[in-house]
């Protein structure tokens, strides 16, 4: 049982070389202002990318395109253009913050991201946790929209927010109050529709280049299973050892999926509320005493919680429709009406109340037609206390749960 979840892993591995994010339709335009229909692989960046992966044919092997060499490409729905800019990278991390109010612009050759094409466009660039916008009006060049967190002293912090004052002078029209330009926050959404109100001012016809798919990006699932659990423990000021037996236990959770919009939807994050119980029991006997009575021990366990995965996950997908995945989760436990007892002879049992700490989860699994699901999945130990008395034990499970989305 416990090679399985590495022979799965294994599996994983072995098909991962045909899980690789599609080919799709593009083109590139090189230094010379030539284009190239072929096929891009389309990764659907997170990070602004440096370079490119493109056929010429289905058949034909991949080849790299560095931004060096590009002028331009797009893929979908996706455009990058090259550009050499002013750019301030200047960190919005606390302990990190400027002392000054103005931007420090460097220049640097990036692919922007093409958001809004019209008589006024919104770019995009983004580099792990920093993310800029720009923008040009005609045929004027391409700048940034400023927004600077800074720090004023040891305790204060205040915004540079000029990017307001650039979109009210430069990016107006009859139908845009000055007060739209103050509200639009510095977030890709807001910034999207102040760009397009403006071009469909300019141009009653216009149409936005990018049209986001629609993206699943919110699954809600029934997550039924059956777990394998021992619980070995052993009494905190002796070395008394021993194992309550091996129970099968049935879980029932319900799993809320946040799909993360790029990379294809290939990670997600996760946190699936589950009701799980364990309970069991041990008697010994001991060597009768002078009396001749032997002494009887009855140890009972009764151990329910309801257990809370935080997590992330990652998808290989197979084909349109099957896909599999590896996840990882820290575990929080609540647990409720769990108690240890002891029972000797015929008198009442003492009881304990049991309280439990947390744990790492690791599972694998496949997924059908982004609706039914199956996956394996190994916890570590979950530490488990009898308050006031001196007994510990060692909670070990793995798991085999079914799921089925809801939406």
């Amino acid at each position: 049982m416990k090679k399985l979840p590495l022979l799965l892993l294994l599996m994983i591995l072995s098909v991962t070389g045909y899980a690789q994010i599609k080919f799709e339709k593009g083109y590139f335009i090189d230094n010379n202002g030539s284009k190239t229909e072929c096929l891009i692989k389309n990764i659907d960046w997170h990070d602004n990318p440096t370079q490119i992966q493109y056929k010429i044919t289905e058949d034909a092997k991949a080849k790299t395109g560095y931004i060096k060499n590009i002028k331009e490409f797009a893929v979908s729905d996706l455009r990058y253009i090259r550009v050499t800019i002013d750019i301030d990278r200047s960190s919005k991390d606390l302990k990190k913050l400027s002392d000054t109010k103005n931007p420090e612009f460097k220049e640097e050759t990036l692919f922007l991201k093409h958001l809004v094409k019209g008589e006024a466009n919104l770019y995009l660039y983004e580099d792990g946790n920093l993310r800029r916008y720009f923008y040009n009006v005609g045929d004027d060049n391409i700048q940034q929209l400023i927004y600077k967190v800074y720090r004023v002293s040891s305790i204060q912090i205040d915004k540079n927010n000029r990017y307001k004052q650039q979109l009210w002078t430069d990016v107006r029209c009859d139908n845009i109050e000055e007060s739209e330009a103050a509200k639009t926050e510095y977030k890709r959404k807001s910034l999207i529709k102040y760009f397009t109100k403006y071009n469909t001012c300019i141009d009653p016809s216009f149409v936005n280049i990018q049209k986001r798919e629609d993206r699943d990006l919110f699954n809600l699932s029934i997550k039924p299973g059956i777990g394998f659990a021992s619980l070995p423990y052993r009494n905190r000021t002796s070395s008394n050892v021993g194992d309550f037996e091996n129970k099968t236990t049935f879980k029932l959770g319900v799993e809320a999926e946040f799909v993360l919009p790029f990379n294809k939807g290939k990670w997600a994050i996760f946190i699936e509320p589950t009701y799980q119980s364990y309970d069991s029991n041990i008697e010994t006997e001991t060597n009768p005493s002078f009396t001749g009575t032997p002494t009887i021990r009855n140890y009972k366990v009764e151990y329910k919680s309801i257990e809370l995965p935080i997590g992330a996950r990652h998808y290989f997908f197979l084909n349109d429709k099957s896909k599999l995945f590896v996840n990882v989760a820290y575990v929080l436990d609540f647990e409720f009406d769990s108690t240890y007892s002891i029972q000797i002879n015929a008198a009442d049992p003492t009881s304990f109340d049991l309280e439990s700490r947390t744990n790492v989860i690791g599972g694998v699994g496949f997924k059908y037609n982004n609706k039914y699901s199956i996956e394996t999945r190994f916890a570590t130990g979950r530490e488990i206390y009898g308050r006031f008395n001196a007994q510990s034990y060692n909670y070990k499970s793995f798991s085999v749960i079914l799921g089925y989305t809801l939406f």
